[in-house]
């Protein structure tokens, strides 16, 4: 039993929780979603707010046994609660969700960063929404839904949620209180193991949103099942700029140009530590680091969950990033080295 602080039933003035520095939360409680789905109620241990949008995810350094290692976790919980911050995990078979579902307990603390990403409404506005997920890939779905009931938004929007069966349709129970505080909601749940059930595919989206080609449709999920409905949404004629999607399959990162010839070589050099190594003008600074054998934190390596963030003191750089760094950081002079080329000798505060 965690002891609570009178004080945490009232009204106080808190800061911002940093949304650009590692900083602890504390588990406040834990509870099952499915048989191997758990959502984890976080806390700022310093009792400040998290502001975010709905459909970000933060960072979170989980200590396992083979290390420290770094994962993204979409918050599930509604923007308009700035108390504290629920993500919904399911145990996977590496390392990282098991030690979460095994260790994380009530009063345990745990290192994030963030909130980070372009995901969702804020960033994807449109007047009707067709929301496509499997598996834990509803949890930002769940976010802008309980923000849109929480803040009275006239939500439209069809949720297609893919589950392999109903025990492990995700918040099913939530799904439908909030079906009921937003009459502009319909859910469509789709079972892929259920006897007669098929996988989702092109004409069944076709046929359960036959109007997609006006929505702005949003998509999460596995990779193979986010490349089917991105395809299937652009033969509905969903255009570019209504289509979005957020996966943390992060088996992909930015791809390495093999260097020529011609090739030039720039310096990068550590300002604290005084290290320097080479970088190609091919080659992310990134993958440079981890060849010279340097410690630079680092997930996703692919510019979206902001982790290996640092300040570039100076230097000219091409980046190409995915959400992970907002441009007023970008206009201070920070990078993400793992989206980041040298375009001359580089001087990082690192």
């Amino acid at each position: 039993m965690i002891a609570v602080d009178p004080a945490d039933w009232g009204t106080r003035r808190r800061r911002r929780f940093p949304p650009e520095a590692w900083a602890t939360l504390v588990c406040r409680a834990v509870w099952d979603e499915t048989p191997d789905v758990r959502t984890f109620l976080l806390a700022p241990a310093d009792g400040s707010r998290i502001e975010h949008d709905p459909g970000q995810f933060m960072t979170f350094r989980i200590p396992t046994p083979s290390g420290t290692v770094e994962r993204c976790y979409t918050i599930a919980s509604s923007a308009a609660r700035d108390g504290g911050i629920e993500i919904t995990v399911k145990r996977q078979s590496g390392a990282a969700s098991g030690d979460l579902h095994d260790n994380l307990r009530p009063g345990a603390t745990i290192e994030a960063f963030g909130p980070s990403g372009r995901f969702g409404p804020v960033s994807w506005p449109g007047g009707r929404y067709a929301l496509i997920a499997a598996g834990s890939g509803v949890t930002p779905m769940l976010s802008m839904l309980r923000t849109a009931a929480d803040r009275g938004i006239a939500f439209d929007a069809v949720l297609v949620q893919v589950s392999p069966d109903h025990a492990d349709m995700i918040a099913a129970d939530d799904i439908a209180v909030l079906s009921r505080r937003l009459p502009g909601l319909v859910h469509i749940p789709v079972t892929t193991r259920t006897p007669g059930a098929t996988r989702p595919d092109a004409d069944l989206l076709a046929r359960l949103i036959p109007d997609m080609a006006d929505r702005t449709v949003l998509c999460c999920g596995p990779q193979p099942f986010m490349e089917m409905v991105r395809t299937a949404a652009r033969a509905a004629g969903v255009s570019a700029d209504n289509y979005g999607e957020e996966s943390f399959d992060f088996s992909s990162p930015l791809a390495e140009i093999t260097p020529t010839a011609e090739t030039r070589q720039r310096t990068v050099t550590f300002a604290k530590s005084g290290k320097s190594f080479a970088c190609p003008e091919t080659s992310t600074i990134l993958g440079a680091v981890k060849a010279a054998g340097l410690p630079l934190p680092s997930s996703c390596a692919r510019g979206m969950c902001g982790t290996c963030k640092t300040f570039k003191h100076s230097g000219e750089v091409t980046m190409a990033h995915e959400g992970g760094i907002r441009q007023r950081e970008i206009d201070r002079g920070f990078i993400l080295p793992c989206v980041s080329r040298p375009l001359t000798d580089i001087v990082l505060d690192c």
